[in-house]
């Protein structure tokens, strides 16, 4: 197996990254299991629970973010089907419930949320961000230019 894990701990969440070869098979085990979202940059595969007949097909030409709550708290296998890049948002406390989407215009922020760069290029409020690049928000119009970028937004319930 050729995958490469990072773990990136933030104010109040975590983000994890994957990055590997096809054929890759990896698992997440239940007490471990701390990711609400999902999105994947490059690559295919698909995720199940263990010994479940069904799995979700996960593909970056949707660039989608992956709502992976109903996953919480179980045994997970991902399996690829090409090279892969994967990042995670995840919960520290797992008290607090967090709302996650993706970002492609002009917004008013919430200052219960935070702003993740995935991926490209964007620039926000004329500052031009890069990967893993992230800000808490506040109450007030944030001018985005998407660009190339893969930027989310996350909020606290």
């Amino acid at each position: 197996m050729t995958i490469t894990k990072f773990i990136k701990k933030c104010d109040e969440f975590m983000i994890c990254s994957e990055i590997g070869k096809s054929g890759d098979i990896f698992v997440e085990l239940a007490e471990e299991n701390k990711t609400l979202y999902q999105i994947m940059l490059r690559g295919s595969g698909r995720i199940a629970r263990f010994f479940d007949t069904g799995y979700e097909e996960f593909d970056a030409q949707t660039q989608t973010l992956v709502d992976r709550k109903k996953y919480l708290g179980t045994n997970m296998i991902f399996e690829a089907y090409e090279d892969y890049h994967i990042f995670g948002f995840n919960f520290l406390n797992p008290k607090i419930d967090w709302n996650g989407k993706l970002i492609a215009e002009s917004f008013t922020g919430d200052d219960k949320s935070w702003l993740i760069c995935f991926d490209g290029r964007p620039v926000i409020n004329g500052v031009e961000l890069a990967r893993m690049d992230y800000t808490k928000l506040e109450n007030k119009h944030y001018n985005v230019e998407i660009k190339d970028g893969l930027v989310g937004v996350f909020t606290k319930t």
